[in-house]
């Protein structure tokens, strides 16, 4: 009986560790392995963080409404991550090496100053959802992620007849 106690407490407890959002780097640093779901929007970042590699568990990663630029040279130590919103940023461009992300089902790129998406951006096999409203886009890249995308929702801002 307290072999199963001790089991369900563990259980529960890896559970409601995995549903706490850290809110501050500093915080999350304190126990790096125990961080599941990091939200660090508004931060005036303009990169990614480098601390961020020491988190080996990181599922979610917020980074919205900072002014971050552009993606690290590689992304393999965010291998577990499943949700990454760079919403509302300074993005211009999505390195190929977006790829790493393997496991990713949710990117949220909406309103960031993204002219192209790599077609390295398919071989993301979990990928459920993509946001990438607000992203003036001309019909005929708007129609080539339809079809390059078919298995995901995509959310798109209508086409423009904008400058390619």
């Amino acid at each position: 009986m307290r072999l199963l106690f001790a089991l369900f407490f563990f259980a529960f407890n890896l559970c409601a560790q995995e549903a706490v959002w850290y809110k501050s780097l500093e915080s999350a640093l304190e126990n790096p392995s125990q961080v599941y779901q990091l939200q660090l929007k508004r931060q005036g970042f303009t990169s990614f963080p480098e601390a961020l590699s020491q988190f080996p568990n990181l599922v979610k990663l917020d980074l919205s409404k900072n002014k971050i630029q552009s993606f690290p040279a590689s992304l393999s130590y965010l291998s577990k991550l499943t949700f990454l919103d760079l919403s509302r940023n300074d993005i211009s461009e999505i390195p190929k090496h977006i790829s790493q992300l393997e496991s990713l089902e949710y990117l949220d790129l909406w309103d960031n100053y993204i002219n192209v998406l790599p077609k390295e951006i398919r071989q993301l096999k979990n990928l459920k959802q993509l946001d990438i409203r607000g992203v003036a886009m001309s019909y005929q890249n708007y129609n080539r992620y339809l079809v390059l995308l078919k298995s995901v929702d995509v959310f798109m801002s209508e086409p423009c007849d904008c400058q390619e």
